[in-house]
């Protein structure tokens, strides 16, 4: 069966927010909101890596802050960006080319990422921050917690 370019139960855009301390916002999305938490990728030091909590049919993905070089910063800060755009297209090699032949500034070059999509990262001319992706594989939640540590070089706890 082939892979779908937009994996299943995601839109063409979701909102990625950074967010300090992810955990808490996950509670109170679940709390004001009624969020089911879908996935969760923790990351060292009890920092939330990645998660994906949906609101009635659409999704949220967020995250605590990194510290990658022109990645996202929380909202809680007055620099940076506190809201990234990730969207999933059928060819990522063409829509981001295409982004930065029209301005965009590229921050992070498309690449085969371990949890199955291809990637790469840029920056509006307004200063939004686009993950521009294609879905390239499925992959079980287990298999994704088994790449990110070993690339990561670590475990990742399941949840």
């Amino acid at each position: 069966m082939a892979v779908k370019p937009i994996p299943e139960g995601q839109r063409s855009i979701t909102p990625y927010l950074a967010i300090n301390d992810a955990a808490k916002a996950i509670e109170f999305y679940k709390q004001a909101f009624g969020a089911k938490e879908m996935f969760r990728l923790d990351a060292p030091g009890g920092r939330v890596g990645h998660a994906e909590p949906r609101i009635g049919d659409s999704s949220l993905m967020l995250g605590d802050p990194c510290d990658m070089e022109g990645g996202l910063t929380a909202s809680q800060k007055l620099s940076g960006a506190g809201v990234g755009l990730h969207l999933y297209v059928e060819d990522c090699d063409k829509v981001y080319a295409q982004a930065l032949a029209a301005g965009g500034i590229q921050l992070h070059p498309l690449t085969d990422q371990f949890y199955g999509d291809r990637s790469g990262t840029l920056k509006d001319p307004f200063g939004n921050i686009w993950f521009v992706s294609t879905h390239k594989e499925d992959l079980t939640p287990d298999e994704i917690r088994a790449r990110a540590a070993k690339m990561f070089g670590g475990s990742q706890a399941a949840s």
